[in-house]
């Protein structure tokens, strides 16, 4: 509720508005029982079909009016939902911002959880749940015409509306833990199936049949039974909404009956009093059942605001006008937080511009870590780090990207052409891309496909060869024309003439001054190097040999 409140304060002028409009609706919403009233009052008791024409015809003016205000009033609490779009791309900027590092070693970022933290917030605060909520306070405009009919019958009904708190504080906060429980297993679900689409083959084929069935079971009779206890609660505290309604009308009605008797109050009075206090039940009960989507969307927004908690990347930073591109390591480590054993330490290394520094080891060894911690993927745990002896920690972090001339072993592409994934937001000529595309062998490639350079991908990497996407990845890099270089296994997974083209690319980087650092175990590449570092070689120090 607290989220509620504080989102549809944020707009004070709209709020004011709303609170008008409900008051109008609320206020109309009176007629009919004093149109009830009036009837039986005047009509019934004298007879005049003069009084009952006026107060049919009022009646139905003020019934129309209360229809158009509603409906103007949902209007306006639609404006609320506008800042759904809004929170949302609070969240995809923040999650953006966030350190790359955070990414890399945390596994709290799944896109399923995320999605359904964002669609429930979505779903909850829609214009209906926020009018509903806006109409509770004006419960009081048919409490005070209840005690002007008569205080008892207003007495009564203020017990009743208490009620529905009292059963909602005993039973929602299971409701709420069996909530919490879908959620999981939902999201297990979900897990199990996107296995099942992604990696078919490697279930029917390595004998993961009986092992996914197995856990289908678990979890298909863990949300069988968790879906069965929740909506059982569900279905209890709508049936007391119900029974308290029915209670309430079985209370009005005997009570001011004993009043009528007593000439205490009219029939009419009665009936009318019997339609307030259901009005004035009406938008409490609907705020006790809206509560189990409020605590949700309570939890989904205190989930998605974990993330403001982790580090963004700094804004600001150092630029190096003339970067020449030397590189040195002093004394630098690394270890991932839940590791017992440093990944490498000890590591003091010196590249120039115009050398090759290969990095050799086993699967395993670090190589791709050494690589991602000189992009700025990853941070050293220890040890410094300086480009033209300014230390990295100081430089703009997109600044010393655009510097880079980076491919992954695993390269990843997003939803989107060829052209938007290699080039971006980049301005380039035409005639230095197919330059680029000529020079890592990908022009025919593009060529064979009726679209070119617009032809779609979309995030399931597999559907294009490890070659090609390897090749991608480097003339991605290559578009930035940066002075420094660290390629991670970029022959792996390619043809010999594919080898030949990334070879030549490497010669011409080395020719260009740039300072290179390469992850591989290709001979021919380890032949070109100048400095080959051994990650095979434990414990520390770690070995860096030199080449004469």
């Amino acid at each position: 509720m607290k989220f509620v409140l504080k989102r549809i304060f944020l707009d004070r002028a709209l709020f004011f508005k709303i609170l008008v409009a409900s008051f109008l609706v609320n206020l109309l919403a009176l007629a009919t029982p004093i149109y009830v009233i009036q009837v039986l009052q005047r009509y019934v008791a004298y007879g005049v079909i003069s009084t009952l024409i006026t107060l049919f015809f009022g009646i139905i003016f003020i019934v129309i009016f209360e229809f158009f205000f509603k409906n103007i009033r949902h209007r306006m609490a639609r404006q609320y939902e506008l800042g759904n779009l809004v929170y949302t791309n609070q969240i995809l900027n923040k999650l953006v911002s966030i350190k790359t590092q955070i990414y890399e070693v945390s596994k709290k970022f799944r896109n399923d959880i995320i999605n359904h933290h964002i669609t429930n917030i979505q779903s909850t605060f829609s214009a209906t749940n926020i009018v509903s909520i806006v109409d509770v306070p004006f419960t009081l405009i048919f409490l005070l015409a209840l005690f002007l009919i008569h205080y008892q019958l207003g007495l009564i009904t203020l017990f009743f509306l208490g009620l529905p708190f009292i059963v909602n504080r005993i039973l929602n906060e299971r409701v709420h833990k069996l909530s919490q429980q879908s959620v999981v297993d939902n999201n297990n679900s979900f897990r199990l199936f996107e296995n099942v689409l992604t990696r078919n083959s490697t279930i029917k084929y390595f004998n993961i049949l009986k092992f996914i069935n197995n856990s289908w079971n678990l979890i298909a009779n863990r949300t069988a039974n968790t879906k069965e206890n929740l909506e059982t609660e569900k279905n209890l505290v709508s049936s007391f909404s119900g029974l308290i309604a029915s209670l309430l009308t079985v209370f009005i009605i005997g009570w001011g009956a004993t009043l009528a008797v007593d000439g205490q109050i009219s029939v009419g009075a009665l009936i009318g009093a019997n339609i307030l206090a259901a009005r004035a039940l009406m938008p409490i009960n609907r705020l006790v059942l809206l509560q189990d989507q409020l605590s949700k969307m309570e939890d989904s927004y205190n989930e998605l605001n974990k993330f403001s908690s982790y580090a963004s990347e700094k804004s600001e930073g150092r630029e190096i006008q003339d970067l020449r591109g030397k590189i040195v390591l002093e004394d630098t480590f690394f270890q991932y937080p839940e590791q017992k054993n440093p990944i490498f330490e000890s590591l003091n290394l010196k590249i120039n511009p115009g050398e090759i520094a290969v990095i050799v080891g086993n699967n395993g060894s670090g190589k791709s870590t050494l690589i991602k911690a000189l992009s700025g993927i990853l941070d050293f745990t220890r040890g410094r780090f300086f480009i033209d002896e300014i230390e990295v920690g100081q430089l703009a972090e997109k600044w010393y990207r655009r510097n880079l001339i980076y491919s992954p072993q695993e390269p990843k592409f997003v939803d989107g052409t060829i052209r938007d994934n290699l080039i971006g937001d980049k301005k380039m000529e035409q005639d230095q891309f197919v330059k680029i595309l000529t020079k890592t062998n990908l022009i025919n490639f593009i060529n064979s496909d009726k679209n070119g350079i617009n032809k779609v991908l979309d995030s399931s990497d597999e559907q294009l060869p490890l070659g090609i996407r390897k090749r991608m990845a480097l003339a991605r890099g290559m578009i930035n024309n940066g002075k420094l270089v660290y390629l991670d296994e970029p022959t792996e997974g390619l043809d010999n003439e594919g080898k030949k083209s990334i070879h030549s690319i490497i010669k011409d980087f080395k020719n260009d001054k740039k300072s290179l650092v390469i992850a591989t175990n290709d001979q021919e590449i380890i032949d070109m190097s100048d400095i080959l570092v051994d990650l095979n070689s434990k414990p520390k120090p770690l070995v860096v040999k030199q080449k004469k």
